[in-house]
């Protein structure tokens, strides 16, 4: 009789033990459901910065090629004038 119950317990403390292991720990099911968010955060965040890098290719493809967007992108930036140009600043 106490045979028996120690078997059954034992197992139950075991069986517990595995399913403990099984979710908890580093490699268990909550690991790998974090690890898959994580992911997920990474894939996105690639996406992100692929979009921006094919939009700063195209604004560096039109710089080096449109002089007249050149032109216009250094005037308003850095303030530049042409010769004869004058400056009126509104201040309110």
């Amino acid at each position: 009789m106490l045979d028996d119950a120690i078997r059954k317990y034992g197992l139950m403390l075991l069986v517990t033990a595995m399913l403990f292991s099984l979710v908890f720990t580093e490699g268990g099911i909550l690991g790998l459901v974090k690890t898959k968010m994580e992911i997920r955060r990474v894939n996105a965040e690639i996406k992100r910065l692929d979009q921006e890098n094919a939009l700063l290719m195209r604004e560096l493809e039109r710089l080096q090629k449109d002089d007249s967007y050149l032109e216009e992108v250094v005037r308003k930036k850095y303030g530049f004038l042409r010769e004869g140009e004058k400056l009126y600043r509104i201040e309110r």
